[in-house]
């Protein structure tokens, strides 16, 4: 090991640096053609808010503000449209940020560990894992998160956190950071909590929760002026995907819910433990439509005529997001909350089983076995594999393994360490209530590329030697 790490570390840097890039540039330009299902919905919320609007659907005579969308991402893509009115610009400064994330990376790596061959196995991890630059040629707000999780932590990690300028970055980031993605809206308060916990610099941390709180201000008052909450996350959309996120074992593969317009549908993952029988199935269907049948009769009365004729032109794209009016959606989420407590409360086994079966599913991309079976051609049955085998081999088994260590090694742990495991646990812990999707935890995977690389060089703590 000692001949390898010193014939490694008398090579340059920038050599894998540069294949990192080369790599990341080849997966950029075969994934340009490839389309995110909310690429439309993001793109009319731009183009509404270059023309002085937040709202997909500008251009009615009746105003119907976001519902469903923060302003993060829209607003990152307007003001990239403003200078060039073409998505390839967009995704080129998506790829832009990709290069900076990896090298902001290794600035933190450098901090962070005494080996610089933590540096070349995050470089070799960060050029396997093929889908995190995948998403800087979508237009999607996952290469966005990446690049602010990484800044943050910068700031965070390598800056003085004593330093009042520095707290206030962190508050602002984290702030643009939910405004993007509204589930890392309680990080910053684990993150104090942890403080507490540790008695470290818990002063600087209240002022880094104080300034993120300020950031959240403006949005909180969209809010409040457009749909009469002061909230700094969107109104809708929690409710309705935890909602399905209960349904979603339940239900047989192939069905297709025609309440959410969300377009959710059961896939064929050959990983899913929960099987029911044909007539569960059954029976689980007609519970399901029942009790959305139920919920949107009493939702009926609130639409008006003319949202009525606005709603049938909405429909005619569907992969454009209807926007409801504020009190409706409000109104369709507490009764989905309720719905989801209730059914909690039938079957709080069957929920707690599928909620640990979730935390963990994150961590890597399934394969829909119907699209695995359909697949005409080999590349595109290769694009599946090497999708699941990269993610549970590097993801989700780097998550086992950088667990494994931190509960190992807990009593000396740097506050450093710590915090960029809780960056991973909240991520996957707070998408616990939802639908498995592996693109939840995509933001974080550079976080864990970072742990795994600092960690695997550390001498005397390896988790794997504690099991033999």
């Amino acid at each position: 090991m000692k001949i390898f790490q010193s014939k490694v570390i008398k090579l340059n840097p920038q050599i894998f640096l540069i294949i990192n890039f080369l790599v990341a540039g080849i997966i950029f330009s075969l994934s340009l053609s490839s389309s995110f299902p909310d690429q439309n919905d993001y793109l009319a919320l731009a183009e509404g808010i270059l023309n002085g609007k937040f709202s997909s659907y500008f251009y009615l005579e009746n105003y119907y503000p976001a519902t469903l969308r923060s302003p993060g991402y829209p607003l990152f893509l307007a003001s990239l449209l403003a200078v060039s009115q073409t998505s390839l610009f967009v995704k080129f400064v998506q790829l832009f940020l990709y290069f900076i994330s990896i090298i902001l990376a290794l600035k933190i790596i450098e901090k962070l560990s005494d080996s610089q061959l933590s540096q070349y196995i995050f470089i070799a991890l960060s050029t396997i894992c093929i889908q995190i630059p995948y998403y800087s040629a979508l237009i999607s707000s996952e290469s966005l998160t990446i690049f602010l999780i990484i800044l943050n932590l910068y700031i965070l990690l390598i800056k003085d956190i004593k330093n009042i300028l520095v707290n206030f970055l962190t508050g602002i980031t984290f702030s643009f950071l939910v405004l993007t993605k509204p589930a890392f809206l309680f990080l910053p308060f684990l993150l104090l909590f942890a403080a507490i916990a540790l008695k470290n610099n818990l002063k600087n941390y209240i002022f880094i929760v104080i300034f993120f709180l300020v950031g959240l201000i403006p949005f909180s008052a969209w809010n409040h002026a457009n749909h009469g909450i002061f909230k700094p996350t969107t109104i809708e959309g929690m409710a309705t995907i935890a909602h399905m996120g209960y349904w979603n074992f339940k239900l047989p593969v192939g069905y297709k819910s025609k309440f959410d317009d969300y377009q959710s549908f059961i896939v064929s993952d050959f990983t899913n433990p929960f099987k029911f029988s044909d007539e569960n199935y059954a029976a689980n269907m007609v519970a399901f439509e029942a009790e959305w049948n139920q919920i949107n009769e009493e939702l009926d009365g609130l639409l008006s005529q003319s949202f009525k004729v606005d709603l049938a032109y909405m429909k005619e794209d569907p992969t454009i997001f209807i926007s409801y009016p504020s009190n409706y959606i409000i109104k369709r989420e507490e009764l989905l909350k309720a719905a989801i407590i209730e059914n909690i409360k039938k079957d709080p086994l069957y929920y707690l089983s599928t909620r640990a079966y979730n935390f963990f599913r994150v961590f890597f991309t399934g394969i829909n076995v119907s699209n695995f079976t359909d697949a005409k051609g080999f590349f595109e049955k290769l694009q599946m594999m090497l999708a699941f085998t990269i993610s549970f081999t590097i993801i989700f088994c780097g998550f086992l393994y950088s667990t494994f260590y931190i509960i190992k090694n807990w009593t000396t742990l740097s506050s450093e360490m710590l915090t960029l495991y809780c960056y991973i646990f909240y991520t996957a812990a707070v998408h616990v209530p939802f639908s498995v999707q592996a693109r939840y935890t995509v933001p974080i995977h550079l976080c864990l590329l970072i742990l795994l690389s600092i960690i695997t060089t550390q001498k005397n703590k390896s988790p794997i030697k504690s099991l033999l």
